[in-house]
């Protein structure tokens, strides 16, 4: 009888072992599954990326944001209706090429009437642009006098009215623009102006165009100083 709870021990022991070798083979056993669960998972993470929310986002906008709408637009609801009108006739027609444009015509403009070389100007001007800036070249000339003008830049550009009459698109730009102006003799001396002052200019050029014609070009038809 007293042997019996040594045997009871024993048999728990026994016991005991059994389990905890089982416990061991299973937990520690490879099902050969566990490369594939990792590549699962970097495969969707791969394909998370490639589902890119910016080339989602990039196409809606361009279904929602018609470039019509910035072509045409305009803070003062009047000149906004004007340049409208322009665009129905003339649907290449852009607010934002037009203001590039007319920097780029301010700025040749300027240059060719101070190099005194205003014939590639022609079909850039009205004639009486033309025939105003002819003669003042041919009025300095006669005093053995030059102007010489320097673009230091342009601070702005906007478009202060426009106006469509028939097939005439006519737009009235404000130029805001630092300029170095000298008059210098036939010795080259300063005559008029400083070479060392830059001027602030504020003037309003007007252009015009035929809209039904294939001449891309717009004329400046008048320039008037501005405050």
């Amino acid at each position: 009888m007293n042997n019996v709870p040594y045997i009871d021990i024993l048999i728990l022991a026994m016991v005991a072992i059994f389990i905890i070798n089982r416990l061991r083979n299973t937990l520690g056993k490879k099902t050969g599954n566990e490369h594939d669960l990792a590549d699962k998972f970097s495969s969707r993470k791969s394909d998370l990326k490639e589902s890119s929310p910016d080339k989602v986002s990039k196409a809606n906008l361009d279904k929602i944001s018609p470039e019509i709408s910035k072509q045409v637009f305009h803070e003062n609801p009047g000149i906004s209706n004007e340049l409208s009108k322009i665009y129905n006739i003339d649907p290449s027609f852009k607010v934002d090429e037009f203001i590039v444009g007319a920097k780029k015509a301010f700025e040749y403009i300027i240059t060719k009437y101070s190099d005194e070389n205003i014939k590639p100007l022609k079909k850039l001007l009205s004639n009486d642009i033309f025939k105003m800036f002819d003669s003042q070249i041919n009025n300095r000339a006669k005093k053995n006098e030059n102007l010489d003008v320097n673009i230091i830049g342009i601070k702005e550009a906007k478009i202060e009215d426009a106006s469509l009459k028939r097939n005439i698109a006519s737009i009235k730009v404000k130029f805001s623009s630092e300029q170095v102006q000298v008059v210098k003799n036939d010795k080259g001396k300063v005559v008029s102006g400083d070479a060392n002052q830059i001027l602030s200019i504020v003037e309003s050029w007007f252009f015009s165009k035929d809209l039904k014609r294939n001449d891309p070009n717009w004329v400046l038809e008048k320039i008037e100083e501005s405050n």
